[in-house]
């Protein structure tokens, strides 16, 4: 592999292409680009190494893979940094996290860029399945590369080609996002063709489904509501995929790596011995497991889910504040730990005034999620429960769960959305709803039909708040519906450390079925308690886009910058 000449956002293309007659003799003892990728084995390691992005970069405790979520109302990460910083708006376009992503995602599609024309030079010396599988899997690679380019920084270079010199890469421009996802949509179809036929069913590779269902999402994203639907109907249609019947059980590494999980379409796994596992179990785990409780729901999270009847708990007779977590949406302890719940070994509960709780025996032990034992406990009183393993709890920082990035559930909402925005409420959109709230554990009332837009709009809503919760869509959703300058504007709470919730205002919730707090109301009350984590704020003249990256603008100022990062 000839020399990379320049660390640098675009000039990461250059990466396994670059050439300087004075520098390309060295190393010796490494493949040289030009002369390797001539067969199978070879092009399949190319191909492996197109998947190297697909859950990068993380920063911290933030991760795409599994607390995305973070930079929205519903996950808040204790010491977060960047994931803070973007909530209140205090970053500038210098912040070292937006120069990382860029380069990652033209890291990852310049290797696509690469292995296409490596597979294209060498047809013949591939068998013709393998030519369709490898493209296959590089062109909706590329595809989502891009896609999470113009979702963070709007218009963006588009190369399908590998960049051989530095003065190419230097004067480059950007296209439009709308040209962009044109071409986004294209990759993704000639992945769905190319492995249409595919019987390669490996977790973690690309399908024709996944292609599908990702083209459906990337026009979601931009509110192109004819195409996902139709990509969407494709997926339905297809018959490969299903709910699983268990909401509870869906998310556990056992159902996850099943070949009898229906529902997953694109899956994220993890191995030591590949050296790619995570620290989840110890970043959102218990004090009393010996987790850090960094990564957690929010009261904001815990007060939108609707009562059994389906109605949110301002306007439900089934609310009752003084016990707040009862007869409410099955989702949410399927999802979170709430206190008193038994969770491993120990009655879970962080309130101050508990520094004793019960263990699994019923007796009396020191409670090290307390606030009275440590003040590291959860900041909102809260845990996940979704993804968590307790099999991880002696070596939490090597945990093997994989990660589904898109499964099916998403895919049945995807098309009531759409077919709500273009105004076809019909029975289709409301069966795609209503397989979703049926599922056999969840059991939510059944979505009539004869409601308004609006009405059906706000239902679809909540459906993707709490059915994917923490799957790391929720802040593309806010951006998409220009709803983030509404919510990210509004303060961040957890749940009172000392105070009972039946002396707390009651909560309201606005048009889209978001709460609205006042957070003059809740501090202090009492003196020694906190509710409000974080008071964000949201710069609708600049946030709905990140900047371009300065480094970015160093090399090339013909780039240009977004809107209000100058």
């Amino acid at each position: 592999m000839k020399k990379f000449i320049i660390n640098i956002g675009l000039m990461a293309m250059l990466l396994l292409t670059a050439c300087d007659s004075a520098i390309e003799r060295y190393p010796l003892d490494v493949p040289d680009a030009s002369t390797f990728y001539t067969n199978e084995t070879e092009i399949q390691g190319g191909v492996n190494a197109c998947y190297s992005f697909i859950v990068s970069p993380g920063n911290g405790y933030l991760s795409p893979e599994y607390s995305w979520d973070a930079l929205s109302d519903v996950v808040f990460i204790r010491g977060g940094g960047f994931a803070q910083n973007n909530l209140m708006s205090v970053l500038d376009y210098k912040e070292g996290y937006f120069r990382t992503l860029w380069l990652s995602m033209y890291q990852g599609i310049g290797r696509c860029n690469l292995m296409l024309e490596k597979i294209e030079a060498n047809k013949g010396n591939i068998t013709a399945d393998k030519v369709k599988q490898f493209q296959g899997e590089v062109y909706f690679l590329r595809a989502y590369y891009y896609l999470r380019l113009i979702n963070m920084f709007g218009d963006v270079v588009y190369l399908d080609k590998p960049v051989t010199s530095v003065s190419e890469g230097k004067t480059v421009t950007r296209s439009p996002k709308a040209d962009v996802l044109q071409k986004i949509y294209a990759d993704f179809d000639k992945s769905a063709d190319l492995l249409s036929t595919s019987t390669i069913k490996t977790l973690g590779r690309v399908t024709s489904g996944a292609a599908l269902s990702y083209k459906a999402r990337a026009a979601l994203q931009n509110n192109d509501w004819a195409t996902a639907a139709t990509a969407a109907k494709s997926v339905i249609d297809s018959r490969k995929y299903s709910l699983m019947p268990s909401y509870a059980t869906l998310f556990t590494e056992t159902v996850v790596n099943s070949t009898t999980n229906t529902e997953q379409i694109f899956t994220q796994g993890h191995l030591v011995t590949a050296n790619n596992q995570t620290a989840f179990v110890q970043y959102t785990g218990s004090r009393a497991a010996g987790g850090w409780s960094v990564i957690v729901p929010t009261q904001n999270m815990i007060d939108s889910y609707h009562c059994t009847d389906g109605k949110d708990i301002s306007a439900s007779p089934l609310y009752d504040k003084n016990e707040p977590y009862k007869k409410r949406d099955p989702r949410m302890r399927f999802s979170l730990v709430l206190p008193g719940d038994l969770w491993g070994d120990y009655v879970y509960e962080t309130r101050k005034d508990k520094p004793t709780t019960l263990n699994s025996l019923n007796v009396s032990v020191k409670n090290l999620d307390s606030y009275a034992t440590t003040e590291f406990t959860s900041f909102t009183g809260y845990l996940i429960r979704k993804y968590y393993d307790y099999k991880y709890k002696s070596n939490q920082a090597k945990c093997e769960n994989p990660f589904m990035l898109c499964r099916y559930a998403e895919v049945l909402l995807t098309y009531a959305e759409a077919k709500i925005e273009l105004g076809q409420i019909d029975a289709d959109c409301l069966k795609a709803i209503n397989d979703v709230r049926a599922r056999a554990d969840v059991n939510m009332p059944t979505v009539a039909s004869g409601l308004s837009k609006d009405e059906m709009t706000k239902i679809v809503r909540y459906e993707r708040k709490v059915e994917l919760f923490n799957e790391n869509l929720r802040w593309q959703d806010l951006l998409r519906w220009k709803r983030a300058e509404v919510v990210l504007a509004r303060p961040i709470f957890g749940r009172p450390v000392l105070g009972e919730f039946s002396v707390y205002p009651a909560v309201t919730f606005d048009e889209s079925g978001d709460p609205v707090y006042s957070d003059a109301a809740y501090v202090p009350h009492p003196s020694t308690d906190y509710r409000v984590l974080i008071r964000t704020n949201f710069n609708k003249n600049r946030d709905y886009l990140w900047p371009i990256p300065e480094t970015e603008l160093s090399l090339n100022p013909s780039l240009g910058q977004n809107a209000g990062w100058e």
